[in-house]
């Protein structure tokens, strides 16, 4: 009861003024005081016969794609003749139960059966007015909610943009002067490939990966997979330098080599498994195939675990991968990471074939 009234506040206070309104121009202009029970039967009836047009004969007949312009004009005739037949059986009624002075009204006087039809077709049109004031408000509200909706995925979109960004730069947070640092990796490694070959060798191959990493911020969405595959086997060399016990089996089609997708994919994915996992048994390796078949691209890596690492950083790696891939390809690629047993598995899938 309480939500029934809070839903229909503003119809009961309107209701009430406009009943207010025609008792005090009665009773002023007419001299005329009628009975309570004749203002509420009669006002029942006005009332019922008000939203029986607004909801269920203009609210049906107009909704539908073709609006039932017939349908509608036969039965509000119908309403007509049932509201003059009900007020004539009211009052009647009213003649007998209070005894009013409307003998007049108790048989068929035409007359007050024509003043009667005009009541019915005065609500009728005040019901008709409401009902497109309605719609109106409806329909402005309806509007406001799609502008909000477009302003909202408006500003999605340029959050996605933002967020594919803030992935795609992800990898590199120094900010230092590239210039500068790949004159002082060139130093470093003029000053030490023959004393100490090791650490030479270790600054050449991070020199590649930082150029490459650079190449990528600033180079086009989408690249052949050939170079970032030579950068995973830079990756590998440099990691067996500093860890030579090592073993990662990395296998790939000859066919993927031209295959463009966005760069730092297998990259990052190499460059975690060297980071987290646990690399160091040569029976049992790191694995990373890569494969195109008929149109459907796909890396998966496979390592044992290793327990003893903070692996923080490897889940922000991997939310880093799902959220480019989402901005890139959609629908149309797929990240799934699962732990077996002592395995770490992961698997990208992006159909190329739709892209064309």
């Amino acid at each position: 009861m309480k939500n029934w009234l809070k839903n229909y506040r503003w119809h009961i206070i309107a209701w009430a003024i406009f009943i207010l309104y025609e008792h005090v121009i009665i009773s002023l202009i007419l001299d005329v005081n009628a009975h309570v029970l004749n203002y509420f039967i009669h006002y029942t009836i006005n009332i019922t016969l008000f939203y029986i047009h607004a909801e269920l004969v203009l609210g049906r007949g107009l909704k539908t794609q073709k609006p039932a312009y017939f349908s509608i004009l036969i039965f509000t005739s119908l309403e007509v003749c049932m509201y003059t037949v009900t007020a004539y059986l009211a009052d009647r009624y009213l003649s007998k139960t209070i005894n009013l002075s409307i003998d007049k009204l108790t048989v068929i006087d035409w007359k007050h059966m024509f003043l009667t039809v005009w009541r019915g077709i005065y609500f009728l049109l005040f019901s008709t007015a409401y009902y497109f004031i309605k719609s109106y408000i409806h329909q402005k509200h309806r509007t406001a909610e799609l502008e909000k909706e477009a302003i909202e995925e408006m500003l999605k979109q340029k959050q996605i943009t933002l967020e594919l960004a803030n992935a795609k730069n992800a990898y590199l947070k120094a900010q230092i002067n590239p210039h500068f640092l790949f004159n002082t990796l060139t130093y470093i490694y003029n000053s030490t490939h023959k004393s100490e070959r090791r650490a030479a060798e270790a600054v050449r191959y991070l020199s590649k990966l930082m150029r490459y990493a650079l190449e990528c911020e600033h180079g086009p969405e989408i690249m052949p997979l050939e170079t970032e595959i030579r950068q995973v086997e830079n990756l590998l060399e440099l990691s067996r330098i500093k860890q030579p016990d090592l073993f990662i089996d990395f296998s790939y089609d000859q066919k993927t080599e031209s295959t463009e997708i966005i760069p730092l994919l297998l990259l990052s994915l190499t460059e975690n498994m060297v980071k987290h996992g646990n690399l160091s048994q040569p029976e049992d390796p790191g694995k990373i195939t890569v494969k195109l078949q008929e149109g459907l691209f796909s890396i998966q890596t496979s390592n044992l675990i290793n327990t003893g690492l903070n692996d923080t950083g490897f889940h922000t790696g991997l939310e880093n991968i799902r959220q480019r891939l989402f901005h890139t390809y959609a629908d149309r690629a797929e990240m799934a990471s699962v732990l077996k047993g002592n395995y770490f598995e992961v698997l990208i899938t992006i159909n190329l074939a739709e892209t064309h």
